[in-house]
């Protein structure tokens, strides 16, 4: 018999799910990604490449006078300006994006930076309740993560980066069932993104910076692909698995033979796309990053962390550090296209300095520059500390793991007494629920553009959103003028 195509099943999957068919988990959870792309957008919104989004969004698609709430267009997050949806939702992405404090999906995407601006802008548009908001975000990051699981690391092999290409089919799917599209409808709105997808790796290989961007960019091609949906316009049935579909356009294959892998055999089964649709829920696997540096750095700088706290340990008295990650953490963004190390060594993301640097200070500091790029400077500072960091980083030694889970490192310090000392997390540490991810965002505080208080009550009130009539009261309180 002739399998349904994916997209089919996934918009009809989308149009059927109701709150009520969200278990309490994965509520919570979706409030915690609001939250946390609210927070970290809040801060990022202050850096030269969000202010100039943001600059170029207002000169060309802002919308009279400010105000929050239903009708045409939708607010700028920690600004107010009122412009199109798809203008503010690209604008409040390169401000999630920034600093490298989105969440992530195995590694190399990360939904939040797409799926929650789209959501929160279509959701202000249309005047939805916060209970509405919540269900079409679920959705979203259940289409974006099941369509990216097993072919996320085949997509940089072939050129592209993973996070904006899977990413657009959940901002999609996230913005027509917020538009009350029917199943046809979203199946189109995902072929559709599925049509309009795409994004460079060479930025990345090369230096430049024009990934703070990408993942924007697929918002707003989602969020049209979605709008466009709804006059009317129809996608392949066959956009994703087709001969000349997504997946062999991006990943080399539409009868899912891979290039790479985290673990596991070079082969996916596409029907896992759509397996257990309201069953499994691959939103809970979804990780937090909280310090200023790619997704395969949090939990080496948690780790460390720990391993310092629990073991007292002495930076002066290491004589050497050995740390095994997933041999994909250690080769980004793909072993197909290396990154050329900076002069000391460093690779992308300076994981042996990030590690270095967690040891000597005991913790990495959450509101500093992104550290990404093998010529990043990083924190600034006293000439002591840095030269203790310089000194440790020359003593770690990373090795790249076949078949270590992402996620997953194993640290190995040898002492110079000789005793040693091994810690290793196995994945699902960072997978966090609300209140865990709350509490640690509590340390970007001091860096946001309102008050302390005025933070509380924003919290409160994204933690109140499966019973908010409408979401206005959230992005009324991301405005510093909400104070009063």
């Amino acid at each position: 018999m002739e399998r349904k195509p994916l997209a089919v099943q996934l918009g009809e999957f989308v149009a059927s799910l109701s709150a009520d068919a969200l278990p309490p988990a994965v509520v919570d959870k979706t409030k915690a990604l609001v939250n946390h792309a609210l927070t970290v957008g809040l801060v990022g919104g202050g850096t030269p490449r969000a202010v100039a989004a943001r600059r170029a969004v207002i000169e060309q698609e802002s919308l009279g006078a400010r105000r929050v709430g239903r009708g045409q267009g939708a607010t700028l997050w920690g600004d107010g300006t009122r412009a199109t949806r798809v203008g503010a939702a690209f604008a409040n992405a390169v401000a999630v994006a920034v600093n490298n404090q989105c969440d992530s999906y195995h590694m190399l995407t990360h939904p939040g930076v797409l799926i929650v601006p789209a959501g929160l802008a279509t959701a202000e548009g249309e005047g939805k309740t916060g209970s509405e908001l919540l269900t079409a975000l679920a959705a979203g990051y259940e289409v974006q993560c099941r369509c990216a699981r097993d072919f996320i690391p085949s997509a940089p092999a072939h050129g592209f980066r993973a996070s904006p290409l899977f990413g657009i089919l959940g901002a999609a799917a996230a913005t027509a069932k917020l538009q009350g599209q029917d199943a046809r409808g979203i199946a189109n709105a995902i072929a559709l993104a599925a049509s309009f997808a795409g994004s460079l790796i060479e930025g990345q290989r090369t230096g430049t910076r024009d990934a703070d961007f990408a993942e924007a960019q697929a918002t707003r091609s989602g969020m049209w692909a979605a709008s466009l949906a709804a006059q009317g316009f129809q996608g392949a049935p066959t956009a994703l698995e087709g001969e000349g579909g997504f997946y062999y356009a991006f990943t080399g294959s539409h009868t899912g033979t891979l290039t790479y892998t985290f673990t596991g055999p070079l082969k996916a089964d596409l029907g896992d796309v759509v397996a257990d649709l309201g069953r499994r829920w691959e939103v809970l696997d979804v990780k937090f990053k909280i310090y200023p540096t790619p997704g395969f750095n949090q939990p080496v700088v948690w780790l460390a962390h720990d391993m310092v706290a629990k073991h007292r340990l002495d930076a002066d008295l290491i004589e050497h550090v050995t740390l095994e990650m997933n041999y994909l953490e250690t080769l980004y963004p793909s072993p197909k296209f290396p990154r050329t190390p900076a002069a000391d060594g460093s690779g992308f993301g300076r994981t042996d300095y990030m590690l270095a640097y967690t040891v000597v200070a005991g913790d990495y500091p959450v509101l500093e520059r992104n550290v990404e790029d093998p010529r990043d400077a990083g924190v600034a500072a006293s000439a002591d500390i840095a030269a203790r960091v310089s000194a440790l980083q020359k003593r770690v030694e990373i090795v790249g793991a076949v078949g270590r889970d992402c996620f997953a490192p194993r640290m190995t310090f040898v002492l110079r007494d000789g005793r040693r000392v091994v810690g290793e997390y196995h994945g699902r540490e960072l997978m966090w629920d609300f209140a865990k991810d709350a509490h640690e965002l509590r340390r970007f505080v001091p860096g946001l553009p309102i008050a302390s208080r005025q933070y509380d009550r924003l919290v409160a009130a994204i933690s109140d959103l499966d019973r908010a009539k409408s979401i206005d009261e959230v992005i009324r309180l991301t405005l510093p003028e909400a104070a009063g």
